[in-house]
């Protein structure tokens, strides 16, 4: 077996979330370019949706530090309505995503709200039901009449209400779960999701030494075959085996699960587990118990990027589990994420610092500079543009700017991530900006368009780093 080598990145110099845009996706991960920094000029190209608003151009237009306008006074005007919807079953818990989306928007009307006006988020739990989730999503435009539609973050949402959302005219800034919600161009997520997190995990474990056959293991939910695809597919095009598997979550019992998944592997396999943090700590500790942690390489989905999975693991874990994280360390100390992690402390402090706090803010910063941007009535029409129209949004929390309309049906603007490590009770960078792996159709799934997506990409000036 090869061992993981922790080659671990000092993290005193982290990079500024802009990288290079190697065409392997499995090479060596390095980081080529300089800083994307919030307030940094970008494009200005009117998005493409037909309306007299104009739509936004991703020039960051709340200063770093700030929160919308900046004023100080709080917003009494008109409230403008937003909402979302989050899944909240047990062993899967979505809404620190929403809260802390609503933490940014609480931050805004202190300070101005948009020109003189509040946001109003209104957020639904749903239930992993689909007639219950039909019915919030009517609630939310049809009743509460919401002009936008902010860090939805749902296992069905996307499947269920993406018609309806569409012939409503809204375009979703969201943080997908759902496979439907990256190949749909009524949503846009600031997150990768779960398919291309693992796919990256898979990329991660095989740079660092996994040979003969991936595992993916995914919590038993509606679309997880599409999702543990990616990795299958990933597997298969090395010429590895690719294994799929959809345990019950919560786990019933994790020390069984963790002598299936090293069953499954072999020795020297790679294991990509894809669960969320308060899921999976049981098993990883399951796993230091029983001595399995060097038997395969461990890898991992973006959710276990969490300062407390860090501190409950042993020593033994150093190194040796591999975490796809979307967006940058939690504690870079640079501008964006000590705003938000300044915005938790004060409105959220029930919200732990992790991956799903970055995502809420990054929804509700996003869409907030879409906001600002519109010239003329605020209406479902100018907002829905605006969202639309998002282009370069810079942040030190992404590898590259982001932006919502690839404009060939599909989006998934955060395409380019970094590998974390647990690391004596801290996450530390493993490897800095990758790209995910573009995967062609197989007889068995769809495969992913990112290579379409990224030809984009390049046509149109879009993530580009610049």
């Amino acid at each position: 077996m090869k061992r993981l080598l922790p080659v671990l990145l000092a993290t005193g110099a982290l990079l500024f979330a802009a990288c290079g845009d190697d065409s392997d996706s499995d090479s060596a991960a390095t980081t080529a370019g300089g800083a994307a920094t919030t307030g940094a000029a970008a494009d200005t190209t009117s998005g493409s949706a037909d309306t007299s608003a104009a739509a936004a151009s991703g020039t960051n237009i709340q200063a770093a530090g700030e929160c919308g306008m900046g004023t100080g006074e709080a917003a009494t005007g008109e409230p403008i309505k937003l909402g979302a919807v989050a899944t909240n079953v047990p062993g899967i818990d979505f809404t620190w995503i929403t809260s802390m989306a609503g933490a940014y928007f609480e931050c805004v009307n202190d300070n101005g709200g948009i020109n003189g006006r509040p946001i109003e988020y209104i957020v639904e739990e749903e239930h992993i039901d689909p007639a219950e989730i039909s019915a919030l999503a009517k609630k939310l435009i049809e009743e509460d009449q919401v002009l936008g539609l902010v860090g939805n973050t749902s296992i069905i949402d996307c499947s269920v209400n993406g018609a309806y959302y569409a012939e409503k005219g809204y375009f979703a800034i969201i943080a997908g779960v759902d496979h439907a919600c990256f190949n749909n161009p009524n949503f846009s997520a600031v997150n990768m999701g779960p398919y291309y997190s693992s796919l990256g995990g898979a990329q991660a474990a095989v740079r660092a030494g996994a040979e003969g056959t991936l595992v993916i293991a995914t919590g038993n939910q509606p679309g997880v075959d599409l999702i543990n695809s990616g990795v299958v597919d990933y597997a298969e095009s090395l010429g590895m085996k690719g294994v799929s598997l959809k345990p019950e979550v919560p786990i019933a019992d994790p020390a069984v699960l963790a002598q299936q998944l090293v069953q499954e592997a072999g020795d020297g396999g790679g294991v990509v587990l894809d669960f969320t943090g308060p899921t999976v700590l049981p098993l990883l500790q399951a796993i230091e118990q029983q001595g399995l942690i060097d038997r395969v390489i461990w890898a991992s989905s973006t959710p276990p990027n969490d300062p407390s999975i860090a501190e409950a693991l042993g020593a033994a874990w150093n190194g040796k589990f591999l975490i796809n994280a979307e967006f940058n360390l939690l504690d870079t100390g640079l501008p964006d994420q000590n705003h938000m992690n300044e915005i938790r402390e004060q409105y959220a402090s029930d919200v732990q610092n992790s991956s799903f706090a970055q995502m809420g803010y990054l929804a509700g910063r996003t869409a907030t500079d879409a906001l600002l941007s519109i010239e003329g009535e605020i209406t479902v029409e100018s907002v829905n543009a605006a969202f639309q129209g998002m282009k370069n949004f810079t942040s030190d929390l992404f590898c590259k700017p982001w932006y919502f309309d690839s404009t060939v049906g599909a989006n998934v603007s955060n395409n380019t991530d970094f590998t974390v490590v647990p690391e004596d009770g801290k996450m530390v960078l493993f490897e800095d900006c990758f790209e995910i792996a573009e995967l062609e159709p197989t007889a068995e799934s769809d495969g992913n368009p990112l290579a379409a997506i990224r030809a984009a990409e390049e046509e149109l000036g879009l993530n580009t780093g610049a």
